[in-house]
């Protein structure tokens, strides 16, 4: 299951402010289409370099880091980047490993949404986000820390009703929304980064090791536009995925978002109980 850390839960791990196995955190099934200070709709996308997200009101600050997700037509928005030559209504895609502007992939259709990870006061407490709740948030009990690996045990929401699931946020519960630190960011996607540049035709690509799995069939519209179409399934910690032959190059350090497989996200609730079950691999619930 793919996963983020908010920048001030980062700090707050780094700082002390925070402490995994004896703090009280709470996880919360989050409604990414419905708006809040953290999370804001996307109504634009230019196709073109920088990719410019059509935002209105956001709040967001220059160098913040942000999930975009649900992006149609323009593919290649979809994914974990920073904010550049932010304005009241639009922000800028840059890739926040290189810096380097994402490139639009196709003609904006529909949709989308953008998720502020901080560390800007629009995506520090849970206090941005509470308007997005369905359901009630849930205690993680039996936490722990092995190898700088969190984890905890898996957790039942009952009787859930109301708009779909796109996401769980997991924050520090001090008992006041404004001051409950957010923690982490789980929606069932990873990026995949490729390592090597890829040739046209190329069927495999060089990518950093996976986080999680990818099913076989999953379109990847990388940053620099090109995108890769997987012919096999791709497993956790792979370091090549195999794909139909390619039609333009994917360049080094490109970053494509991928859907995790198996992580049960997205969910519309039916008034029944959701159970969220943590990844059992290497990086549990995440790994600092």
């Amino acid at each position: 299951m793919g996963n983020a850390l908010f920048e001030k839960g980062r700090e707050g791990f780094l700082d002390g402010t925070l402490d995994w196995d004896t703090n009280t955190f709470k996880a919360a099934l989050l409604d990414l289409n419905t708006a809040d200070t953290g999370i804001k709709a996307v109504t634009g996308a230019t196709n073109a370099t920088p990719i410019v997200l059509t935002v209105t009101a956001n709040g967001f600050a220059n160098g913040d880091i942000v999930c975009v997700g649900g992006v149609g037509g323009n593919l290649a928005a979809n994914g974990i980047w920073k904010v550049a030559a932010q304005a009241t209504n639009t922000i800028s895609l840059t890739d926040p490993i290189t810096g380097s502007n994402v490139v639009g992939s196709g003609a904006y259709t529909s949709g989308g949404y953008v998720v502020c990870l901080g560390p800007s006061a629009a995506g520090d407490n849970w206090d941005d986000f509470d308007g997005a709740l369905v359901g009630t948030a849930q205690t993680l009990t039996t936490p722990t820390v092995t190898a700088g690996v969190a984890d905890a045990d898996d957790v039942t929401y009952s009787a859930v009703s109301g708009a779909t699931v796109e996401a769980i946020g997991i924050y520090k519960d001090t008992g006041t929304a404004s001051t409950s630190r957010m923690a982490a960011f789980v929606d069932g996607r990873h990026i995949v980064t490729c390592a090597a540049q890829a040739a046209s035709s190329a069927t495999t690509v060089a990518v950093e090791r996976l986080a999680a799995g990818i099913p076989n069939g999953t379109v990847l519209t990388f940053s620099n536009g090109a995108s890769a179409t997987l012919s096999a399934l791709a497993n956790a910690g792979d370091r090549t995925i195999t794909v139909a032959a390619l039609a333009a190059i994917i360049t080094a350090g490109s970053r494509a978002d991928a859907p995790a497989t198996s992580s049960g996200l997205p969910v519309t609730p039916n008034g029944g109980s959701i159970t969220i079950t943590w990844d059992n691999g290497a990086n549990r619930i995440f790994k600092l």
